[in-house]
């Protein structure tokens, strides 16, 4: 870890030094969230503090209209097998024109939804299609085409979320990120995702914010499909809803879902990243700002889940950020 650490200050060292003759590096920060964390087992004697998130962050321009980005996170898992498993992002970007560009390396698998697009850093609790979702970012190549400033449509090649190694199975997306009124926004998406040889999950995911003053209601909703369905729509789906309230420095947020798959889907399809069966649950907390920006995050939030008998869960704690370069 030291080894790691000093590794990582001289990288930063060479970058300031490059900064200083270039405008390559837009954003360069870290952030961290610890939580001490309690879960109900006997007398709610699970608990204890953790390091849930230390990530290293850095964008910039390789050109005036090639742009990078990085997110590296020192708390996610490397094996020798996917050494950039702990890399969330590590693409480039390409504007082409105004109305066209592309995108590629290792970036986000689009797959509609406001819950499944928020960092990771700023969610408390999942669904359960995204808590366990083998990978949401993996190496791709996507294309962008502007439809006017309010509407973008992206296609996207990628490997199959369903494996957080590399496989020789495919994802294709199709993503819509929209504005259809001032207060309406949306993430959706259909995607086919190869799950094994010649076997396909549909995805139909439907996200949608809507923001009215202080209050942001978001509202997503997916409908999986494989052949070995019956019907179509309703038999693998879930839904999830969050509303958030601010005030002042705080923020205070209730946030629940469901997801339902069929207890006798193939056992290809169940898969770990669905549950097999009724999947419920819900919760909330407050955050506050002490400094007015985000650079430091107060959090208590408590959730209950059905999905392992009844389990309450506790966290209080806090998020910071260290800015190091920051021209935007």
């Amino acid at each position: 870890m030291k080894k790691r650490l000093l590794t990582f200050t001289a990288l930063i060292c060479s970058i300031i030094s490059l900064n200083a003759q270039s405008n390559y590096v837009d954003q360069l920060y870290f952030n961290a969230r610890g939580s001490f964390n309690f879960q109900e087992g006997k007398d709610w004697d699970d608990k204890g503090a953790k390091a849930e998130f230390f990530n290293f962050n850095m964008s910039g321009h390789i050109a005036d209209n090639i742009t990078y980005r990085v997110r590296q996170r020192f708390t996610k898992t490397v094996t020798a097998d996917n050494p950039l498993n702990a890399t969330d992002f590590l693409y480039f970007n390409w504007d082409i024109n105004e109305k066209w560009s592309m995108a590629f390396g290792k970036q986000e698998i689009f797959i509609g939804g406001f819950e499944y697009d928020y960092a990771p850093i700023d969610v408390y609790f999942y669904s359960d299609f995204c808590n366990t979702l083998p990978e949401c970012y993996s190496f791709a190549a996507s294309v962008f085409y502007n439809i006017n400033k309010n509407q973008q449509l992206v296609f996207q090649l990628s490997n199959s979320p369903y494996y957080a190694d590399f496989s020789n199975k495919l994802s294709y997306n199709l993503a819509w990120f929209g504005n259809i009124a001032p207060w309406w926004k949306t993430i959706w998406s259909v995607n086919e995702v190869e799950f094994a040889d010649g076997k396909y999950m549909n995805y139909i995911a439907l996200g949608n914010q809507f923001s009215f003053g202080d209050f942001t209601l978001d509202v997503d909703f997916m409908n999986q499909y494989c052949s070995d369905y019956d019907d179509f729509f309703f038999t693998d789906w879930n839904i999830v809803g969050k509303l958030n309230y601010n005030y002042k420095d705080f923020n205070f947020f209730c946030k629940g879902g469901y997801d339902k798959t069929p207890v006798n889907a193939p056992v290809w399809a169940i898969s770990s990243a669905v549950y097999d069966g009724d999947y419920s649950y819900i919760g909330g907390g407050l955050e506050y700002f002490p400094l007015k920006n985000k650079d430091l995050r107060l959090h208590a939030v408590y959730y209950w889940q059905d999905k392992a008998e009844g389990v309450h869960n506790i966290s209080i704690g806090a998020t910071w950020q260290l800015n190091v370069i920051n021209k935007k």
